[in-house]
């Protein structure tokens, strides 16, 4: 089996977003935002469009792939164990259904739906659909990366200049971010991220910026983007140089829009001789 017609999940992802997304965005209720509080993420919060989204999702994109699977972002967090799926051998689909939900609660355009296609634990498709900007982005491995159906590539990078970019250290253990920060310090332009994955992403496979780095590996956030900016021509890989995978655990990861920039953001926040 293979996967389903990009296009028709594509025009589903616009459908359920001008349904029960943009009719709340810069619309919402107080009563429409709750806290939702973790460990690593005490100020996280989820609101009812988040909620009502990922029940749709979840329920059509099984119905668009037969016998497939569908983890969401909600769904998870209400049953953890719903993530033991992403090893298994069938389709599976990892969905965040309103990623940037922070930029949503405060009316700015920076939010999406964010859905990638798994099969053993390796993404075979992606869709970043941002409904305020009139942007579907879709990946298939080996196939390439496309914004509206148009095929697009990195643009190249300028290796003269410093790399432009953000470094997440927010969620980084306190000793790991105080370390890749002065590592840094020089080596890179600073950039203002978006603050979501949705965004971010794209802005690294485009050539706007140069690239990202995080820490946090939830794989909602990284899957879809990753198999984008790598089916662009960009790299996403770990401080030691693996591949990036949806079910790897936390660690620094590089996302870089080319082969150079990714192997000197890699130079600039190792080691570098300190013991």
């Amino acid at each position: 089996m293979s996967i389903p017609n990009p296009a028709r999940v594509g025009a589903f992802l616009e459908e359920v977003a001008g349904e029960l997304m943009l009719p709340s965005w810069r619309r919402l209720a107080l009563g429409e935002v709750t806290p939702k509080a973790t460990a690593l993420d005490p100020d996280d919060v989820v609101t009812t469009v988040d909620l009502a989204v990922e029940q749709r999702l979840s329920r059509g994109l099984r119905e668009i792939l037969p016998g497939s699977a569908a983890v969401g972002e909600e769904a998870v967090h209400e049953e953890p164990g719903l993530m033991d799926a992403l090893g298994g051998d069938g389709w599976v689909w990892l969905i965040d259904p309103l990623d940037g939900t922070r930029n949503f609660v405060e009316g700015n355009d920076r939010f999406g739906i964010m859905v990638a296609l798994l099969r053993a634990s390796e993404t075979r498709a992606a869709w970043i659909h941002l409904p305020a900007r009139r942007q579907t982005f879709f990946a298939e491995e080996g196939a390439g990366a496309f914004l509206n159906g148009a095929r697009f590539f990195a643009r190249a990078a300028d290796d003269a200049e410093a790399p432009v970019g953000t470094i997440y250290t927010r969620f980084m253990p306190g000793e790991v971010g105080a370390k890749i920060e002065a590592r840094a310090a020089g080596a890179y332009r600073p950039a203002q991220g978006a603050g979501c994955s949705c965004v971010d992403y794209p802005s690294v496979a485009r050539g706007e910026t140069d690239f990202c780095v995080y820490y946090r590996l939830l794989p909602w956030d990284h899957a879809p983007g990753a198999l984008i900016v790598r089916e662009a021509n960009g790299v996403v890989e770990h401080l030691d140089g693996t591949p990036y995978a949806p079910t790897d655990k936390n660690q620094v990861t590089i996302v870089a829009r080319s082969r150079g920039i990714a192997d000197r953001i890699r130079r600039a926040l190792s080691d570098r001789g300190e013991g």
